[in-house]
């Protein structure tokens, strides 16, 4: 997740590699979604996307690519000698990227569109790793729901449950929001370096 620059908004939340996977008690699902950009130069490709990217609301503005994820947890318990025990628990996440694409009607110089795929791939490769960072985070918790203690109330897993979910939640973002706060001066010198624009002192 970039902070905003005067040119673009470079409001990334993360994007992860697009296949599929499975682990014990874990299902993460992965597609992304397109949005169209054109221009004749790499500048105008540029603001195209920060024209036509996909609306943040947890920003309010409207950023270069957008990546989000859904999680459901399913957890069964059984009462053993009067103690309430996790059977088995799943988790299942979806993860949704909103990505620029450039339109085959484009009119770049050879120059400017191997620029431009300089930048998708930067854009990829940052997205990449927060989606990394969303499966550490599905395996986290997965592990420590696993490992919740007995109870004597099958209620008190719930409570529980949700304690935890908040707790790694937070942690997540937290994670995500320093791996921006470090890679966003050198990602934004980039973009300006290659879509030929003024760099900011």
């Amino acid at each position: 997740m970039f902070r905003p620059s005067a040119i673009v908004v470079l409001a990334f939340l993360l994007l992860a590699p697009f296949a599929n996977f499975a682990a014990a008690g874990i299902k993460v699902t992965q597609k992304s979604r397109f949005y169209r950009v054109s221009g004749h130069s790499i500048q105008d490709v540029v603001r195209s996307m920060k024209q036509n990217g996909p609306y943040s609301w947890d920003h309010g503005r409207r950023a270069l690519a957008l990546a989000d994820f859904r999680y459901r947890i399913k957890t069964e318990t059984k009462k053993v000698n009067k103690l309430c025990r996790v059977i088995s628990i799943s988790l299942a996440m979806n993860i949704v990227y909103d990505l620029p694409r450039l339109s085959s009607r484009d009119r770049l110089s050879k120059t400017h569109k191997s620029r431009w795929r300089r930048i998708s791939l930067m854009i990829k490769n940052h997205e990449n790793r927060h989606g990394r960072y969303y499966r550490q985070f599905a395996r986290e918790l997965h592990n420590s729901l696993r490992q919740m203690k007995p109870r004597t109330n099958c209620r008190d897993f719930k409570r529980e449950e949700n304690r935890l979910r908040k707790s790694f939640e937070r942690r997540n973002s937290a994670r995500n929001r320093r791996f921006d706060a470090r890679s966003y001066p050198r990602f934004n010198r980039r973009l300006r370096r290659l879509a030929l624009l003024p760099l900011r002192r």
